[in-house]
């Protein structure tokens, strides 16, 4: 369906992939407490011990126990109970039966009981069959919820990874700056000593490398700001560890179907749930039937001259006044599963747009990265035509020193449009449900390696 990006030849593939390599490898902390972590590693930790993605399995269980619950109605219940009884007067243990002779029942203040009582619905109304599929759709609601959180969640800890790998490349470019005017600095001293140079061509590069040090200092911020956000996905109290880089840009554009998204299907379960429900409230102003029955053993206290007796009885129920009650609960569940409908058609609607929106993304940042890679052989070739002319003393320190930051803002592109790159890749395949390539690219190894 999409053609792959292969607009250069293939020497200009081949030197793009090799800047990008040199460049993006230079791109890990020299310092990094622990080894580098790699974007699998970490998307497969937030998949397994992220507090939100744990909430929404939390969710998801809660949501299936009340289904289970829900089908239980249909199977009644039976209760067990005892009772203390104290009256004013003596009154009969028993009931009176055919042929009376009160006389010889007995009368007592003080009664003490116990019993059974059971109770099974006759479900002619369908109320707990609409009841039960009411459940069911909230169930599948809560899965699919709990699906989509994860991609969610998985999506969030990708773009934090790829923003890092877009300021790790940053920072490395404005260190390689650094280095370079730190050597021109050094050019420029031996340069006033002998008099090739003038002392202000000397000033305009330590400013420059003063100027250098603080656009660093800004980066370092922006990276300890994202390490912390992920950190908390991670659920880890820091993540200091180093961060790859991307050697490689993806190869095609992804295909797949809106269709299949969790966050669609959970948005259909939540409308199905609310017609649901909406019957449940219809089917309570029908007939109610139920068989229910018991056995009751009741004595003077202390057990005394006890008494057993059992009934059964079918009861049947038709609600006449509930002062509009019935009426306004329909009326409130119509107007859920409408709300509920039209949030499962906006769903739909926002999702195109955002795989609309992820694809065109895709493809304006291939475009960038291309441009960014042709952009630093360009620069990289300026600067060193720049830095020889100013050995040399030909050259001002106002074109070094525009060389230098032209070379380190084209490092800094080439790292911060793989990114986006790889940032588009990931938003578009959430679209389709799925999960980031480099995620996906494990869970296929390790059920390869299982079916082995």
């Amino acid at each position: 369906m999409h053609a792959r990006v292969s607009s250069a030849g293939p020497a200009r593939m081949a030197l793009r992939r090799v800047l990008l390599t040199l460049l993006l490898a230079a791109s890990l902390p020299a310092t990094a407490a622990e080894q580098p972590a790699d974007l699998t590693g970490v998307l497969q930790r937030i998949a397994t011990r992220s507090p939100t993605i744990h909430a929404a399995q939390a969710g998801r269980r809660a949501a299936g126990a009340q289904e289970r619950a829900t089908r239980a109605a249909w199977f009644g219940k039976v209760d067990t109970y005892a009772r203390s009884m104290h009256y004013n007067d003596p009154r009969l243990v028993r009931p009176i039966t055919e042929p009376p002779n009160v006389a010889l029942y007995p009368f007592s203040r003080n009664q003490f009981g116990y019993g059974v009582e059971a109770q099974l619905p006759i479900d002619i109304s369908g109320q707990i069959l609409a009841s039960v599929q009411a459940a069911r759709a909230n169930a599948r609601r809560a899965m699919w919820s709990a699906e989509d959180q994860r991609l969610q969640t998985i999506l969030d800890g990708a773009a934090l990874y790829r923003n890092l790998q877009a300021v790790t490349g940053q920072r490395s470019a404005l260190e390689a700056q650094q280095r370079a005017l730190a050597s021109s600095l050094a050019v420029a001293r031996k340069g006033l000593k002998v008099g090739s140079i003038a002392r202000v061509n000397l000033l305009r590069v330590q400013a420059a490398e003063a100027a250098v040090q603080g656009q660093l200092a800004g980066v370092e911020g922006q990276e300890q700001h994202l390490r912390a956000q992920l950190a908390a996905l991670m659920d880890l109290p820091m993540f200091n560890a180093g961060i790859k880089p991307s050697p490689v840009e993806p190869t095609r554009l992804p295909d797949g179907n809106p269709d299949r998204a969790p966050l669609l299907a959970a948005a259909r379960s939540a409308a199905d749930a609310a017609a649901a429900r909406e019957q449940v409230a219809r089917r309570a102003q029908w007939p109610q039937l139920a068989l229910t029955g018991g056995w009751d053993h009741n004595a003077i206290q202390f057990d005394r001259r006890a008494v057993d007796t059992w009934q059964v009885m079918l009861v049947l129920k038709l609600n006449l006044w509930s002062g509009g009650a019935q009426r306004a609960a329909v009326s409130a569940a119509r107007a859920s599963r409408e709300e509920a409908a039209d949030r499962s058609r906006q769903a739909r609607l926002n999702l195109t747009a955002a795989s609309a929106g992820a694809a065109a993304a895709w493809r304006a940042q291939s475009r960038a990265c291309l441009a960014a890679t042709a952009g630093l052989a360009a620069a990289d070739e300026s600067a060193h035509t720049e830095r020889d002319r100013f050995k040399l003393g030909l050259g001002s320190a106002t074109d070094l020193i525009d060389a230098e930051a032209a070379l380190a803002q084209a490092r800094a592109s080439v790292a911060g449009a793989l990114a986006a790159w790889w940032e588009a890749d990931d938003a578009l395949r959430y679209t389709y449900g799925e999960a980031p390539l480099a995620l996906g690219e494990a869970s296929r190894e390790s059920s390869a390696a299982q079916g082995n």
